[in-house]
């Protein structure tokens, strides 16, 4: 049974002006400690996808299970991880991390010291006790994806989490949260403007239509899953994949 299915899931947002039909029979399913991207026109309804997964809003029609449970049922179940880290500069890394567990009321000696396991395995124990302000731009991103893991979720959700940074930084941060999602077992979403970033990143990517949106196309992707993402760039299919996915994005008029 897949981790994640969403059947004919539909919604509408209202306001007073009308309403606005965002999303319309989507579906799809998501294997678990399988990586997935979802792109699609600006506007279309990526964002809403996750916010739906992660139980800011109820979707106007269709289901989505997690598990087999409905996901409405399940709400410690999901992480999200946003474009911007989102650190607190009043607060240093490890007790930025421990947020979720505290707001929770769920901070044990075990979820702390899952914490400092994943600062040390990750390059940020010697930084526990510094600000936010103190790290680089790709360290503090590795806090905020250690953050969304120390509660233990079934799913992770990433919405555009490189957006803010420069190139470089860009691509090796792409390189550590894979690797992190990968050690960790994890399994993810992730919503991206970028296509190269979700071909190296993915192992399935799923392409929205304008909006309202739906299902135009899935692409598995069988690029070398043992390589991390800026090799996975360099294979031979990579640039097929691209123009496939390219032209599934140029056609807005289907």
């Amino acid at each position: 049974m897949a981790l994640l299915e969403l059947k004919n899931v539909s919604h509408i947002y209202h306001s007073e002006q009308g309403e606005t039909e965002a999303l319309r029979d989507i579906s799809f399913s998501v294997e678990r400690e399988e990586f997935v991207a979802i792109v699609g026109p600006s506007g279309c309804g990526k964002s809403t996808i996750l916010s739906l997964l992660a139980g800011l809003l109820k979707q106007s029609s269709g289901s989505i299970l997690l598990d087999g449970k409905p996901i409405e049922e399940t709400p410690t179940a999901t992480s999200l991880m946003p474009q911007r880290d989102q650190l607190f500069e009043w607060r240093n890394i490890k007790n930025n991390v421990l947020l979720g567990p505290e707001i929770m009321r769920n901070k044990t000696p075990e979820i702390i010291a899952y914490a400092d396991r994943l600062l040390e395995k990750y390059g940020l124990i010697d930084f526990a006790k510094k600000k936010p302000s103190e790290l680089s731009g790709g360290m503090r991103q590795r806090a905020s994806l250690i953050r969304t893991l120390v509660t233990s979720p079934e799913l992770l959700l990433l919405d555009e989490p490189f957006s803010a940074l420069d190139f470089q930084t860009r691509i090796n941060v792409c390189d550590d949260v894979s690797r992190i999602i990968k050690e960790e077992k994890r399994t993810a979403i992730l919503v991206t403007h970028d296509i190269n970033e979700a071909i190296s990143m993915s192992d399935k990517i799923i392409v929205l239509s304008k909006r309202p949106a739906h299902v135009k196309r899935i692409f598995n992707i069988e690029l070398d899953k043992s390589l991390p993402p800026i090799k996975r760039r360099e294979q031979k299919s990579f640039p097929i994949y691209f123009k496939m996915i390219w032209k599934e994005l140029e056609d807005y008029d289907e």
